[in-house]
């Protein structure tokens, strides 16, 4: 499965007690990502839960507790939709990858909402 980071940040909300709406996913799509927010520590839980059964990249279940303080800070850098929105143009025009790692820059408009952190818009 591709890993979507528009659902992970929806997840996130979802976590942090906003209800962003999640119905044009599939349980699996959900499960998957939480999964991936446990692995890269942005949400506390139990290890996922993957049938015996059957190999899959996919967890039965999936428990998550809280986010950990670098799950509160990835989605406070994206909080605004404005602000998500201009990152993901920035991403797209400048043909970069999104990765987790380009959200640890320090996150901040300047008045003119043109710089990213250390980035231009």
């Amino acid at each position: 499965m591709k890993r979507d980071f528009e659902l992970i940040r929806k997840l996130l909300l979802d976590i942090e007690g906003e209800k962003p709406d999640l119905r044009s996913y599939t349980e699996e799509q959900i499960l998957y990502h939480k999964a991936l927010l446990l692995e890269r520590g942005l949400a506390e839980g139990p290890k996922p839960h993957y049938s015996s059964r059957v190999f899959s990249e996919i967890p039965d279940r999936v428990i998550i507790h809280k986010l950990t303080w670098e799950g509160h800070n990835f989605i406070d850098s994206i909080r605004d939709e404005g602000r998500w929105q201009r990152a993901k143009d920035w991403i797209r025009e400048a043909g970069k990858i999104l990765t987790l790692e380009f959200w640890g820059l320090p996150l901040t408009l300047d008045k003119s909402n043109r710089t990213f952190g250390s980035l231009n818009l």
